[in-house]
């Protein structure tokens, strides 16, 4: 499965986090955590080892809902969830949501796998057009704007939009952006699966001087480190791209897991990395997160920032550093 339908704050040495008492983080040898390669792959370790696992920070996806969700998901979904259009008449068909879910905030409890953000609040906010679009999740435009809405409203610090469009999304669209990431939220967009040299929209917001560096763009990469063939590159966006895990991602795990590809899984691993650094560091604002994010990602092509891997490639060992 790949995708949905449709200036910065510098902190320097700020952004270095002091150990507190170490959370029991999930063990490295267990099934739970090697189901969940991308936790090695971004340097998830780091943070569990400080003692940090998302508590206590809010994190909207607005998608297609849970429908078919692995159950042990559930213990972290807030009861604020909500679907914006409502009235439904038609049962949900597409599992996106629930498979976007999994890697952000599945919770450690010995089975199935662990999220990035393993104790963050997730709040599920459905804005998919009824019945979707050829039985795929589909979205309007406004519908997306009261989702972002609402995420505001619920005091949402991170806001996940793992959907892709050819064109921008309007008025009533990037007003309520805009008032999203006034309140100091950080909103993380999917670039796209399109191999193309620039992300699709929204993500293409990132560069609009409105938004004042409160959008990061999550590109995909392999299990090798690389970024995927199929993903859309940095492009004009390279100030605002990074790439995360999301080729070949473990989602969905019970007997057996999905096993699924496209951006709209590198931004649930962006996502629960900036969760990670807001409960570390809660006074942080939404663009202060994003660009701390940006600073200590890893060279993934030509040295510093490039058309291609943005600023490069999530690396969370430099933002939570060994005592």
């Amino acid at each position: 499965m790949r995708g949905g339908a449709l200036g910065a704050l510098a902190l320097a040495a700020a952004v270095l986090i002091p150990a507190v008492a170490p959370a029991a983080g999930p063990p490295a040898d267990s099934d739970e955590y090697r189901k969940s390669w991308g936790l090695e792959a971004i340097g998830a370790r780091a943070a569990y080892d400080a003692g940090f696992t998302g508590k206590g920070v809010t994190v909207a996806v607005v998608d297609c809902g849970l429908a078919g969700a692995q159950r042990e998901l559930m213990r972290n979904v807030s009861r604020r969830s909500h679907d914006v259009v409502g009235n439904r008449a038609l049962p949900p068909t597409d599992r996106h949501g629930g498979y976007v879910a999994g890697p952000l905030a599945s919770p450690l409890n010995g089975s199935g796998m662990v999220g990035v953000a393993y104790n963050a609040t997730l709040l599920e906010i459905r804005a998919d057009i009824d019945g979707g679009l050829d039985g795929a999740c589909a979205f309007r435009p406004d519908d997306l704007a009261r989702a972002l809405d609402y995420a505001r409203l619920q005091k949402a610090r991170i806001v996940v939009l793992p959907l892709q469009h050819g064109k921008p999304l309007g008025e009533a669209f990037e007003t309520a952006l805009k008032r999203l990431v006034d309140s100091g939220a950080a909103v993380v967009i999917a670039a796209g699966n399109r191999n193309g040299p620039d992300p699709s929209w929204p993500a293409r917001y990132a560069i609009d001087p409105r938004y004042a560096g409160g959008i990061v763009v999550a590109g995909a990469s392999s299990y090798h480190g690389d970024l995927a063939s199929w993903s859309n590159r940095a492009g004009a966006v390279r100030a605002w791209y990074v790439a995360a895990p999301g080729e070949w991602v473990l989602t969905d795990c019970r007997d057996k897991c999905a096993l699924v590809s496209g951006t709209s899984f590198s931004t649930s691993y962006v996502a629960g990395a900036l969760a990670l650094l807001m409960e570390a560091r809660p006074k942080l604002s939404g663009p202060q997160a994003i660009e701390a994010i940006l600073d200590a990602a890893r060279d993934g092509g030509e040295p510093g920032t490039d058309e291609v891997y943005g600023r490069g490639v999530l690396a969370l060992g430099g933002l939570f550093p060994a005592d």
